[in-house]
């Protein structure tokens, strides 16, 4: 956090210091609920007394804006959001002229939705359970670099045409038509489409279905992404429950004509975050209202190749392929940073999503696709799946018997089929925001459940990912929460037996 102190200002040092931290607060820069760092540590960056300071935090705990709690540190505070007026525009602060000048320019004036988490890495990260993506060390770099080498020297022609083939490379469809259907997905060269992953498809498929009066129906908890790409504003949301008895849905919530649902997106297999798998008789009445009610569906299903136990589910493109968009990508096969993907559509929306993606890259890198082709017709994704399988399945149990292990028994989990990750509900009194800042001093990483909700936020999960460390790290990771979280039960305790102890006497 730099914060810059003019000696020779008439402002006194702690106020410059004050008005900076409440600055930040208030453009977003620094989030609800994150740590700030210590008098010590903020006076030697800053270059002034530990007591200079204090004086600047004491204002700002005055004002609400954060709130400094013993033995845990000083945090932004909850309050601290509603200090603005509801309707803040972006060109309403006059302590930013770039804003002055570009908040009226914006068609739209109101802050967007935070897309992705943001996640700060501790000084001396040991553990992170955070990304739901396989690690760099898994990535077949050789082989890669082979089937790259090879694609530029006998298939330059492909790889150097602009814009041959909007759609994608026809080689690469063909491919991924006979992968398809391998899964009980039916695709033809018109129903397929190469984008640069599903964040795009989500993207173009609210630009082309959803107005600014629609809503649309989400899994409530639900990927960041997702919720950014198809409601930027964060309107006109609609929450699908999503746990192990969720109710039937009501069809007429649907279909009310003042505010018509235009789209629903659900994440079917190895639900992100809570690892779910959706039973068949939920996937029949969401294919049935799709098909009854005309609303298009987006399946996703980034992690379906990634399944560990357990039989395949129907997809919903199989139950109702006039109505489903079915979604994959070689992100959570391979690796995110390829920004490759897929979708299977009914024709005339393929056609409609592919002129719009002309206007939005022209095409996919081909390239990339390419080089993707060969690998894949050499059989080397076949390979690097089974072995990502088996590397991600050993991951997955060692995970889950640690959390046995070391988690409170009051604590819920269910052990996910596929997936990279494991979805825990702490006890109520818990609150995974402040465990995130104590378990960041001890240099374990992991999402707060609070950041996948758009509504009725809860603040005693969170998300684990076992993706990217090995066994030994996550049992060490796992025991550290698990210390973490039992001092801290023990600190909730105490005054409350302390408090029965004086009535006693």
């Amino acid at each position: 956090m730099y914060i810059h102190v003019d000696r020779a200002a008439p402002t006194p040092p702690y106020r410059q210091i004050e008005d900076a931290i409440r600055g930040l607060i208030e453009r977003g820069v620094v989030p609800l609920g994150a740590r700030l760092p210590s008098t010590r540590d903020l006076a030697t960056d800053v270059g002034v007394n530990r007591l200079t300071v204090h004086k600047a935090y004491q204002c700002l705990e005055a004002d609400g804006l954060i709130v400094t709690k013993i033995g845990s540190g000083t945090f932004v505070a909850a309050k601290a959001l509603r200090t603005r007026p509801e309707h803040h525009v972006l060109g309403d602060s006059i302590e930013d002229p770039a804003l002055r000048v570009w908040g009226p320019l914006f068609v739209n004036p109101r802050l967007a939705t935070r897309a992705l988490p943001s996640m700060a890495y501790a000084k001396e990260c040991k553990a992170s359970f955070v990304y739901a993506a396989p690690p760099p060390d898994l990535f077949p770099v050789e082989e890669f670099r082979h089937c790259t080498n090879y694609i530029l020297k006998r298939r330059g022609t492909e790889v150097y045409r602009v814009g041959a083939a909007a759609s994608g490379l026809p080689s690469l469809k063909e491919h991924l038509i006979g992968w398809l259907a391998q899964h009980g997905i039916v695709a033809t060269e018109r129903t397929l489409v190469i984008t640069t992953g599903c964040q795009q498809t989500l993207d173009l498929t609210r630009k082309l279905l959803v107005g600014p009066d629609d809503s649309t129906l989400l899994e409530n908890p639900s990927f960041p992404g997702a919720v950014g790409a198809l409601s930027p504003s964060g309107r006109g949301l609609m929450a699908l429950p999503v746990h192990e008895n969720a109710p039937p849905l009501d069809p007429s919530t649907l279909v009310n004509p003042q505010k018509r649902c235009k789209l629903i997106y659900v994440t079917p297999n190895f639900h992100n975050p809570t690892g779910l798998t959706m039973p068949l008789d939920r996937r029949r009445q969401l294919a049935d209202i799709a098909l009854q009610h005309s609303i298009p569906l987006i399946e996703d299903d980034v992690f379906g190749a990634l399944r560990y136990e357990g039989a395949a589910q129907p997809s919903l493109q199989s139950l109702c392929p006039r109505m489903v968009i079915h979604v994959g990508s070689f992100s959570k096969m391979l690796n995110p940073s390829l920004r490759l993907g897929w979708m299977v559509a009914p024709e005339p929306f393929a056609e409609q999503i592919t002129v719009a993606k002309q206007a939005s890259d022209l095409h996919t890198s081909t390239l990339v696709q390419t080089a993707m082709d060969e690998f894949c017709r050499r059989g080397l994704m076949v390979r690097h799946l089974k072995r990502v399988r088996r590397v991600f399945r050993g991951r997955r149990d060692a995970m889950a018997e640690a959390l046995h292990r070391y988690f409170p028994r009051d604590s819920r989990w269910s052990v996910p089929e596929g997936g990279l990750s494991i979805w825990v509900t702490l006890p109520d009194d818990m609150d995974t925001p402040d465990l995130l800042a104590l378990a960041q001093d001890k240099g374990v990483q992991f999402l707060p459940g609070e950041i996948f909700y758009f509504s009725g936020v809860t603040h005693n999960c969170m998300r684990l990912s076992f993706a990217t460390e090995n066994e030994a790290v996550i049992n060490a990771g796992i025991r550290t929460l698990g210390d973490i979280i039992a001092k801290r039960r023990l600190r909730l305790v105490r005054p409350a037996v302390w408090q029965d102890r004086r009535a006693v006497i």
